[in-house]
């Protein structure tokens, strides 16, 4: 891999080839201002290489025109300080974009102890062993010194992680320094002369010095690693400070980010240190020179937490874990968890023999599942899981070539080695491809899961993590992981039930249920019967429970139970539990349900409440409604029934109700208007008013109808025939409601009127009767029975109603007239009668007077009545003159008739066919259409109706006949007319033939089929015929 070619050229031209080397570095070069520690005995031995697909090393072809002393990498920011004083800036995006930069360093600042490049690549930080600063931001072509910082010597940097490439600045960054002292600026570079670079400097903490001897005191107190991040979805800010031999954490609350009020004195980080004056640390024995602090950052897919790994090297070894920064911690200052020390890894010598003890690296690099050691002359990757070198390989040093250090960009994860003249990338492909193995060999199977990227490994994890729980007796979680794997369904059921776990063979059938595909739907349902069993016993089963303690005290000593619950409370707590829990299953999984076996199922458990849900949610309200009526429930019955819009609910299960709860199913009823009535005529005969205690109250079924034929204005025959029924067969003598029912009827008499005079009869309802007799127009029935009552005025009232029959009125007041005189013997009513009624006259009821009567009490009666006879005789006699001279003018008109008579034009055409009119029989109008005979019937037929049709065809064949038999006749006595009986015979023909053209005419030309009824009859027809003037309209068409 070369990133650096293309700058061989420009790099070889500008650097003289022909000056002298440049002097080798003594041995005590510094590894980012570490001394190099002292090499073990085995150095001199050959060690292994370890070959890894996932880790190589690629040198960078680049000579350098110096010699290297440090290197840098950050947001793919590449820095390099060489020997002569310089540094090369080197865009890995862009490996043209290389610039070199002057370093303005003095003799007496020292050696460089420090390089520091923040995350985004634009600041950097050169620090000498005598507190020298120097700073250079990416556009600047040189260094500048950091007058504020001067005396301190730096060791460590901890940059604001919120910082963008928006900004210029640096804003708040700590600065750790050789003494264990924590300083807090603000970096903003800036072109004016009398502006400093740091804004402000101000001391926040310093570390406790352990107490160690001078000599040590030193190397105890160096800060060797500072990080600092924002706690996720808070204000808190999390520091991390190491030394060769403590691990110190800080969390708090920080001040606001103000550079005013910081340069006023008010630092940022001020408020967190101020409360730790005795910190808590992990501290570890032993120090080292090279002691560092390596951290991994990374956004997690999965979640929106950022990664953060860090490793400690130390002197046991390497202090690994993560930060938790999405946690809001409010109880302890150390957010590290997994961590672990893992020892310095021995390495294989070339004899197949180990080292006797560990190699001190010189360096160290953390990535997201290795780290990465770095010795003088090899690079050792190790894996932090199993703790188990999975890369190591030896580095062909030059002669005088030295190692010098490590560095990685934490931003796109790249690793670089460099020595004095060479630079090197550690490349690293997929290093998490067999994670996940290493965590579930540590049973660590969350991050086994986390790290699974495909599903058989996942079904791997699940299996090993359900073992796990199955073998720990944690059979719930052992069910919901079974759920997940590939392990076949009767292999995981049969487990369940060897060890009787129910409740983890039940949740592992929902679980199971819950993962079928939608088309099978014999295995769900299968699946789904078995649970509803499950459920069923386990209800059973703490039913039992519950009654087996129902009558003591005793307490449940259980841990699931609150403390003092007694063993009765527990129980039914825990019955109502798996009840709201098999509501729910059956709302989930009612699609999947045989309907029948479920209700079967529940039935033979005796569970009514939750057979009652189950119909309900299936909106079953037909077996919910049969199951109240069946328990004799009929209120809650009615109260579910009254809330249906399916009419066949009613009609099937009204009769029990108003058998048992007449008023209340009646009330139901009226609310309900789309109701049929005739369908529940059945249910309203199994009411039987006479069973109740309460017979003043009202007759339900008459109630009913009533208001179904009075509101509703209902018109059903069937139902008007059933009130009726009930009106007549009451067992009160007084028709009041029945005739009222009747009468309100009026003439449209829906009921059966034979059926209600009937039933009248029948059950001797006489009022009644009459009124029917008179609705049904047999008057003289409901006089008479009127009279055999006794009642004259509804007599008389029935005797006004024939209006268009005198000689019927005149009958029915015959009759009440003799029934006055030889009933009641009361002449002068019966006088007064004759007077009322217009149609009776005296001398009628003159034979019903009785022999000893007087003549004298009524002769002014007579004599009015004889007058009347004389007028009427005068005004009959000129009647019957004006009826003669009507006569004598029709029958003139009539001669008049007989010689009417028309002209035809000899050019006059057919109206129909159009042809000459006088090449055939035809027909003239008054209206003066002409038509040939044959083209009139033709258009005639096509409106005659059938009978008219056929007579007319009949007609047609019996005249062709008659033609042709007197054409024959004709012909035969043409010569000799002697012959009587032929020429009888001819004459006869001829009459018949002259009376059948009479009626065909009176068929054929009743009327003008142009002005008569046939047109006007047509007049939604078109004119022309789709069949008959296709000709016509083809012509017609565009």
């Amino acid at each position: 891999m070369s990133l650096l070619d293309d700058f061989i050229e420009s790099s070889q031209q500008e650097y003289d080839p022909q000056l002298r080397p440049l002097p080798e570095l003594p041995p005590d070069v510094p590894l980012n201002g570490h001394a190099a520690p002292l090499a073990s005995k085995s150095k001199q031995q050959a060690i292994r290489s370890v070959a890894s697909t996932h880790f190589h090393l690629d040198q960078v072809q680049f000579h350098l025109p110096a010699l290297l002393t440090s290197m840098v990498v950050s947001n793919n920011i590449l820095i390099v300080v060489l020997s002569n004083h310089r540094l090369l800036r080197v865009d890995l995006d862009d490996p043209l974009d290389v610039a070199e930069i002057e370093w303005t360093v003095r003799p007496s600042d020292g050696k460089l102890i420090g390089l520091h490049l923040d995350p985004t690549g634009r600041h950097l930080l050169l620090c000498t062993e005598h507190g020298e600063t120097y700073y250079l931001f990416h556009t600047w072509k040189k260094t500048k010194p950091l007058t504020r910082l001067r005396g301190m010597p730096i060791t460590a940097v901890a940059w604001n992680q919120q910082a963008s490439t928006s900004q210029t600045s640096t804003q708040e960054i700590l600065l750790g320094t050789q003494q264990g002292q924590l300083y807090e600026t603000w970096l903003d570079p800036t072109d004016e002369f009398f502006k400093k670079e740091e804004r402000y400097v101000h001391l926040v903490y310093t570390l406790p010095v352990p107490d160690i001897p001078p000599p040590h005191a030193h190397d105890h107190a160096r800060i060797t690693g500072l990080h600092v991040d924002r706690i996720a979805n808070t204000a808190n800010y999390h520091v991390l400070a190491t030394t060769s031999t403590r691990l110190y954490q800080f969390l708090g609350r920080a001040a606001p980010s103000n550079p005013a009020a910081h340069e006023a004195g008010a630092a940022m980080f001020a408020p967190l240190f101020a409360q730790y004056a005795n910190p808590n640390f992990h501290e570890l024995p032993g120090a080292i020179h090279a002691s560092s602090l390596a951290l991994y950052t990374a956004a997690t897919s999965s979640t929106a937490r950022t990664l953060c790994l860090f490793a400690w090297s130390s002197a046991p070894g390497i202090y690994q874990g993560q930060l938790d920064l999405a946690s809001e911690h409010t109880t302890t200052d150390d957010i590290i968890e997994n961590s672990q020390l893992i020892p310095y890894p021995l390495s294989e010598l070339e004899d197949g023999s180990m080292q006797a003890s560990p190699d001190t690296p010189r360096a160290m690099a953390l990535s997201a599942f290795h780290v990465i050691l770095l010795y003088d002359r090899r690079v050792k990757v190790l894996n932090y899981v199993n703790q188990k070198t999975v890369f190591e390989e030896t580095l062909p040093l030059g002669p005088g070539e030295k190692m010098l250090g490590l560095t990685a960009d934490t931003r796109y994860h790249t690793y670089w080695l460099y020595t004095t003249t060479a630079i090197y990338e550690l490349v690293v492909q997929h290093e998490d491809s067999d994670v996940w193995r290493l965590f579930l060999a540590k049973r660590d199977f969350d991050r086994a899961l986390a790290h699974c990227k495909d599903p058989a490994h996942t079904n791997q994890v699940h299996i090993a993590m359900a073992d796990h729980h199955f073998a720990t007796m944690d059979y719930t979680m052992a069910a919901r992981l079974y759920a997940k794997t590939n392990v076949t369904f009767e292999q995981v059921v049969l487990r369940f039930m060897a060890k009787k776990e129910k409740d983890a063979l039940r949740l592992y059938l929902l679980t199971k249920l819950r993962q079928l595909d939608s088309k099978a739907r014999t295995q769900k349902c299968i699946l789904a019967t078995w649970l509803v069993e499950i459920y069923l016993a386990k209800i059973n089963e703490f039913k039992e429970l519950a009654s087996s303690v129902a009558y003591t005290s005793t307490y449940y000593d259980g841990t699931m139970a609150p403390k003092g619950q007694t063993a009765l409370a527990f129980y039914q707590e825990q019955e109502q539990h798996v009840k709201d829990e098999f509501d729910e299953f059956l709302h989930e999984h009612q699609a999947h349900l045989h309907r029948a076996t479920v209700y079967k199922l529940i039935s033979s458990h005796g569970h009514t409440t939750e057979l009652i849900y189950y119909a309900t949610l299936l909106n079953d309200n037909d077996k919910v409604i049969s199951y109240w009526i069946e328990q004799r429930e009929y209120t809650k019955a009615l109260d579910v029934l009254g809330k249906q819009s399916n009419l066949d609910l009613f009609y099937k299960h009204s009769p029990p109700l108003m058998e048992h709860v007449p008023r209340e199913t009646v009330d139901i009823w009226m609310l309900h208007d789309d109701l049929n009535p005739r369908l529940l005529i059945p249910s309203l005969l199994r009411y039987d008013h006479r069973s109740w205690k309460d017979r003043a109250s009202q007759h339900q079924t008459i109630r009913y109808l009533s208001h179904v034929v009075n509101k509703l204005h209902n018109t059903d025959p069937a139902v008007h025939n059933a009130l009726l029924t009930l009106y007549a067969t009451q067992a009160t003598r007084d028709e009041t409601a029945l005739l009222s029912f009747l009468k309100n009827e009026g003439r449209d008499m829906y009921y059966n009127p034979d059926y209600a005079l009937r039933l009248c009869n029948q059950f001797g309802r006489s009022q009644s009767c009459i009124y029917l007799y008179s609705a049904m127009g047999f008057y003289e029935e409901a006089v008479h029975q009127a009279l055999r009552l006794g009642d004259l005025d509804v007599a008389r009232t029935h005797a006004d109603k024939p209006f268009d029959d005198d000689d019927l009125a005149k009958k029915l007041w015959l009759a009440i007239a003799k029934y006055v005189i030889q009933e009641k013997h009361d002449i002068k009513t019966a006088m007064e009668y004759v007077k009322q009624s217009n149609v009776l006259k005296i001398e009628d009821i003159l034979p019903y007077f009785p022999d000893y009567i007087l003549i004298d009490d009524f002769k002014d009666d007579i004599y009015k009545a004889l007058e009347d006879y004389n007028s009427h005789i005068g005004t009959l006699k000129s009647d019957m003159d004006d009826a003669t001279k009507n006569a004598q003018l029709i029958r003139v008109d009539v001669r008049q008739l007989k010689s009417r008579s028309t002209q035809v034009d000899h050019l006059a055409t057919c109206c129909l066919c159009s042809l000459p009119l006088l090449t055939r029989q035809f027909y003239v109008f008054p209206c003066d259409h002409q038509y040939h005979m044959d083209c009139l019937i033709n258009k005639i037929t096509k409106f005659l109706p059938m009978r008219q049709l056929r007579r007319l065809a009949s007609l047609q064949e019996q005249l062709a006949k008659d033609i042709r038999l007197q054409n024959k006749l004709q012909y035969a006595t043409r010569k000799d007319w002697s012959v009587e009986d032929e020429r009888l015979t001819y004459e006869r023909i001829s009459t018949r033939i002259g009376q059948l053209k009479a009626e065909l005419d009176d068929i054929v030309a009743e009327e003008c089929v142009y002005c008569g009824d046939i047109m006007i009859d047509t007049i939604d027809q078109p004119f022309l015929s789709v069949v008959d003037d296709a000709h016509v309209i083809h012509d017609w068409a565009l």
